[in-house]
């Protein structure tokens, strides 16, 4: 769990991962990038009265990345959950399912599920529909088909993500080296709540924050020589030139960049360009 300034929600989200119902151990790692408000406490209070969860040291604030990094290699796990601090898990046997089925399926690197998403103005909508039950990395590239709170993956994906460069969409990254491992299985029991609030880092985002997800496609090419890396190019284009804060030359500017290298992808392309301008009109991008 890594968390910043969710003080409002983040007391749910650890009792949520504790009332959790499971046959093996279970351990949660907190990363808290030095919040300003009463997170910090809140998780050291939950740690004093119950020896499973561990909070990590706070020497200074370090980023999205570079926080969820120390807190991925400070797990000792053989399976690795995920769950941000203003998230929370709905079932309290949503471990045991995925991770049972991981334990029968080895050529399956990761577990997904369906999430909720609880908006400010008190929306409820799923988080994406139709996906597919087995997934792979060329399916992962566009918008997010499953939110980071219902991915179960083994421990070797870590090594993979922590050697990468800096970005600011972890979750994608991270999706990506769990497919490079193994399938991923998609399940359509709703299982977790992922909050869509204002102060959270996909609403507030910079264009040159956005652009640090293009570090990672080198990255992933070399992992990975398949990788379709013009495809991914388009996409990654697209969500700069539609980020809230870019003016209009940048937009113009990054969306026919996104426009050009989606011809890797001719004729599909174009189908794809109209349904990714379609979910960001309608907030699902």
């Amino acid at each position: 769990m890594i968390s910043y300034n969710h003080a409002s929600f983040i007391r749910q989200a650890i009792e949520s991962i504790l009332d959790q119902k499971v046959e093996f151990s279970l351990e949660l790692v907190i990363g808290d990038d030095c919040s300003t408000d009463d997170t910090a406490a809140i998780c050291q209070e939950i740690a004093q009265r119950d020896s499973r969860v561990r909070v990590l040291p706070r020497e200074k604030n370090l980023g999205v990345m570079p926080n969820f990094t120390r807190t991925l290699l400070a797990c000792e796990g053989e399976y690795i959950a995920v769950c941000e601090g203003d998230d929370y898990w709905t079932d309290p046997l949503k471990l045991e399912k995925q991770i049972d089925f991981l334990e029968s399926h080895q050529d399956y690197a990761g577990s997904t599920h369906q999430a909720l998403v609880i908006s400010d103005n008190g929306s409820v909508r799923q988080f994406e529909q139709n996906v597919a039950a087995t997934l792979v990395t060329t399916d992962l590239i566009g918008g997010r088909l499953f939110h980071m709170a219902s991915v179960v993956f083994r421990q070797p994906v870590v090594d993979l993500f922590c050697k990468a460069p800096l970005v600011l969409s972890c979750d994608r990254l991270l999706n990506f080296c769990i497919s490079f491992l193994g399938k991923i299985h998609f399940s359509e029991e709703v299982m977790c709540v992922y909050r869509l609030h204002g102060a959270g880092l996909s609403s507030n985002a910079t264009v040159e924050q956005m652009k640090l997800d293009l570090n990672s496609i080198p990255y992933l090419k070399r992992l990975q020589p398949r990788f379709p890396k013009y495809r991914y190019l388009s996409y990654v284009y697209a969500t700069i030139g539609l980020c809230r804060a870019a003016r209009r030359d940048q937009k113009l500017y990054f969306l026919m960049l996104s426009f050009i290298y989606s011809f890797a992808n001719f004729p599909r392309n174009l189908t794809v360009i109209g349904s990714r301008l379609f979910r960001s009109r309608v907030g699902r991008w």
